[in-house]
């Protein structure tokens, strides 16, 4: 029998599986906003892992396996399951429509898949992403359809979503470079940044403020992004590529 400091991060990552599966139910039954919801818990019990494993010392091959599927419930399919059946409550995709969305939504999947058994084979960077986690592009789909919801946004916007997911599906198989959220050397950025994650632990389990996530989110990938492309790269060891540290 394993020691027991290792339940509680893995703890942590079955349940950000369970809520995946949780999520997909959901949208299956038409409750779209809390399969959001339950999404975006699962991107914070994706970094709440990572954190446990470091302060536990409990880091394992089987943390990082039992991860990588616990990561593609929660930020593959839940999310693809979130489009799909929000799509079809509209009424408007039936036929080959119903059945391209199907392929859409498989596509997104299958690309968050690859991206990680390309990283249980990889050895990654200490300092970035290779490619947008699929953490992050779950927490985007999740928060953007909060964000559009609360405010009534235009549903034209709803109907762009199939293409929202075939980008996302190319940022995960991607090689842009993303800094990992780390300290750095400037105090101010890191108070900032702990401030931010901070306020997601809050708003989060609250299911407040979507739009605040949203925009969290979307600063993160387009200002990471420019700092990769601007950043030259350069070589260290290995480290967790979907969960911040080495995964449990």
């Amino acid at each position: 029998m394993p020691p027991l400091k290792f339940f509680v991060p893995n703890g942590f990552t079955a349940l950000s599986m369970l809520l995946g599966l949780a999520s997909v139910v959901m949208s299956s039954e038409g409750n779209f906003e809390l399969a959001a919801w339950m999404i975006l818990w699962g991107t914070l019990l994706d970094k709440a892992d990572g954190s446990a494993a470091r302060l536990l010392k409990a880091t394992s091959q089987f943390g990082m396996e039992f991860d990588s599927f616990a990561d593609f419930t929660a930020f593959g399919v839940a999310p693809a399951a979130l489009i799909y059946f929000r799509l079809l409550a509209t009424g408007d995709y039936v036929g080959l429509s119903r059945a391209a969305l199907m392929v859409v939504c498989g596509i997104y999947a299958v690309a968050l898949a690859m991206r990680l058994a390309r990283f249980n084979i990889t050895e990654g960077s200490a300092s970035h992403f290779s490619g947008i986690p699929g953490t992050l592009m779950g927490a985007l789909v999740a928060s953007g359809y909060l964000t559009w919801e609360a405010h009534a946004l235009d549903a034209a916007l709803l109907d762009y979503s199939p293409a929202y997911l075939l980008i996302f599906a190319a940022l995960m198989l991607s090689s842009l470079r993303l800094p990992k959220l780390k300290a750095r050397k400037n105090k101010l950025f890191n108070l900032f940044q702990f401030a931010n994650i901070a306020a997601a632990y809050v708003f989060g389990p609250l299911m407040v403020f979507p739009q605040y996530l949203f925009g969290l989110a979307v600063t993160y990938l387009t200002v990471g992004v420019a700092s990769g492309l601007l950043t030259p790269p350069a070589t260290s060891s290995a480290d967790d590529e979907e969960g911040e540290t080495l995964p449990t």
